[in-house]
């Protein structure tokens, strides 16, 4: 769960149109129309990215009238469907999944399980990414993967399907690099065998 308190806006007359608030906008608040940007405060989670990047320096960020909470209850949604997206994702319920809003893993499968079907649309029922906007990635989009969503980049994105866990190295690659561990640490961190690959593919 997030409490935005603030909200994007911007000078439209010395605008350029050069759509990098809309290529950095990690909720898909900002959309081009006409080569402007129009915000729909609906979405925005006062991030600041697009402060940063705009190359005019004409953008900035509000306080709301009010407070936007966004968050997805996980008990809104059928519980064994949030673990069995959680444990084919190899990522515990009560996880932070984003550690500046302190967003769980359960938040952020139930969003998934709610209809959200990319990052964009996890963003803005959550509200992570919000804060740093780094360490969240992966592991969303582990879920959105393991949940069979299109793992296609929005054009000129900077983002990766998935990063590699301990779950989805290959029994080859752990009798490699025994001096890794890698099955002492699987044996700590998922003793019951609940987690597996994404893909099989993976080595």
């Amino acid at each position: 769960m997030a409490t935005i308190k603030l909200v994007a806006d911007y000078n439209a007359d010395p605008c350029t149109g050069c759509k990098l608030c809309d290529i950095v906008c990690p909720s898909g608040a900002i959309k081009m129309e006409a080569r402007k940007p129009v915000i729909d405060e609906a979405l925005c989670i006062g991030c600041g990215r697009c402060v940063d990047r705009c190359p005019e320096d004409i953008m900035w960020m509000i306080q709301r009238s009010e407070p936007l909470v966004t968050t997805v209850h996980p008990d809104e949604v059928d519980q064994e469907a949030v673990t069995a997206l959680l444990e084919k994702a190899g990522i515990e319920a009560a996880m932070s999944v984003c550690v500046c809003t302190l967003t769980p893993g359960s938040e952020i499968a139930a969003s998934i399980i709610k209809g959200a079907k990319n990052l964009e649309e996890v963003c803005a029922a959550t509200g992570m990414r919000s804060g740093c906007g780094i360490y969240c990635v992966a592991p969303a989009l582990r879920l959105l993967e393991a949940a069979g969503c299109d793992m296609t980049p929005p054009g000129q994105h900077r983002w990766y399907p998935s990063t590699l866990s301990l779950y989805d190295l290959s029994d080859e690659v752990c009798a490699k690099y025994p001096d890794a561990y890698i099955e002492e640490d699987r044996a700590v961190f998922d003793p019951e065998h609940k987690y597996g690959p994404l893909s099989k593919e993976i080595l």
